[in-house]
């Protein structure tokens, strides 16, 4: 039996046999590769690592929601919590999805889970039968692509955004989701992402009603995963839920949380909308993978949507406080995704960004930048992931491969704009313009701009958005 590769890459070899699906057990490459981030930064190398790697929120936990978890922990709310999360908790989230989302939902659709990734899961767990398929985005969030071949190995399906050979850019088409319908039988999931990671885009109201038409048609359950719902920007494709759409609420799994939203990466905090029946189930799973979500983190969960009480102790709703401080972050963020795709765009044809439309990253081609003759010939970079490495060990910018994100990713680079405006967005993307300037001039090749005028020019873009 053949070891997975990543134990095989430490020389870390089992005394017994172990279990085969592991060779189709992916990772999330950002943590891997934050790893070794790390290790460049601290061996001193550059006086700053450029951060355009990291999928974590730039901003910190709004105050008044760590004032909750502090009340509570001085409450000693420090006991076991409610496997499915305490129905008041899964009232106030329910009344802010029917709000929102213009449905009729109660707290009996709602289950409280420490993050996003369980959602993932326990929905391959509780749905997929041998001989069903799951689908999933190419390129797109790898833990759907790694649990969905772990649990399904030869049962998953790609659905492979189209790239514009003209302008490198990539894009969904339902006609492609339809006709892996049309030529699959038993497709029980298809994974979708929206505003997506790694791309960044939006799907808006009518794909994504396309693509509930297909549900209709072949029965599918969609996990519908809108973890940054509310870092949508302005434009035609303003963030629309599934959930909206009529009859959709039968067939689909709500992954959100707190972590994106509400700068809570570390609290580990999500949730799952989905039908009574399967909330049922998750909540079997629950108590057998992690018992519940820690009982201070409900109180802070149910205090952003409502009022709430606990063992005799109340703690007030806080949403209008967190929303305030939040808009601003929302809108901070959307001036930096069109500073960076603004930055880049000044390397085109070399580099060509896509539009900033949500979440905060961008997926810009790299493909003519992997072309150049310096970079195949002198530098022997070939492949978006060796052009990652190069930038990180020898010019100090940490990014993404695109091709991390599955095969459709080759070529292109994953921009976050997470971090801090003026320690890494600002001089960040100097430093790339720079970087990728001197590969074109070295490969003999006229680029559309000179270092020299690299500051004034983003200078110019500073003072645009910011």
């Amino acid at each position: 039996m053949s070891l997975p590769k990543f134990l095989t890459d430490k020389n870390l070899i089992p005394n017994v046999t172990i279990n085969p699906a592991l060779n189709y057990l992916g990772t999330e490459s950002a943590f891997d590769f934050g790893a070794k981030v790390m290790e460049v930064e601290k061996s001193g190398k550059f006086p700053q690592i450029y951060k355009f790697h990291v999928g974590d929120t730039g901003p910190k936990t709004p105050q008044p929601i760590i004032d909750v978890a502090i009340k509570a922990l001085q409450d000693k709310q420090t006991k076991y919590g409610h496997f499915a999360g305490y129905p008041q908790v899964r009232e106030n989230i329910a009344k802010h999805w029917n709000k929102t989302r213009g449905i009729n939902i109660t707290k009996d659709n709602v289950l409280l889970q420490p993050g996003g990734k369980p959602a993932i899961e326990m929905s391959i767990q509780a749905l997929v039968a041998p001989g069903d398929k799951i689908i999933v985005q190419n390129p797109g969030y790898p833990i759907y692509d790694s649990l969905a071949n772990f649990y399904n190995h030869g049962n998953v399906l790609n659905w492979s955004a189209r790239r514009d050979e003209i302008k490198n850019t990539l894009e969904f088409d339902v006609e492609d989701l339809k006709k892996l319908l049309e030529e699959n039988t038993q497709v029980k999931l298809l994974m979708l992402n929206t505003p997506q990671n790694p791309t960044g885009m939006v799907f808006g109201k009518e794909k994504l009603e396309q693509i509930a038409e297909l549900v209709r048609q072949y029965k599918f359950f969609v996990v519908f995963d809108d973890i940054y719902d509310q870092i949508v920007f302005g434009g035609d494709k303003q963030q629309f839920s599934f959930l909206s759409i009529p009859g959709m609420l039968d067939y689909t799994i709500n992954l959100n949380g707190f972590s994106k939203n509400f700068a809570m990466t570390g609290w580990r905090l999500g949730f799952i909308i989905a039908p009574a029946w399967l909330i049922e189930i998750f909540g079997k799973f629950a108590i057998n993978k992690y018992t519940a979500v820690p009982r201070f983190s409900q109180i802070a969960a149910g205090a952003v949507f409502g009022d709430m009480e606990l063992d005799g102790c109340k703690y007030e709703c806080i949403s209008d406080k967190v929303q305030e401080i939040i808009v601003k972050d929302f809108v901070e963020y959307e001036h930096k995704g069109k500073f960076v795709e603004a930055s880049l765009r000044l390397l085109s044809p070399y580099v060509v960004p896509n539009v900033a439309e949500g979440a905060f990253y961008l997926f810009p081609s790299f493909h003519k930048v992997l072309n150049l003759s310096y970079v195949k010939n002198n530098l022997a970079i070939t492949t978006d992931k060796q052009l990652s490495n190069w930038l990180l060990t020898e010019k100090g910018i940490a990014t993404l491969a695109g091709s991390d994100f599955g095969s459709m990713g080759a070529g292109y680079v994953r921009f976050s704009y997470a971090e801090d405006r003026d320690n890494h967005i600002i001089p960040g993307m100097k430093h790339v313009l720079k970087t990728v300037i001197e590969l074109i001039e070295k490969s003999g090749e006229t680029s559309p701009l000179t270092t020299a005028e690299v500051d004034s020019k983003v200078d110019q873009l500073v003072k645009k958005y910011f």
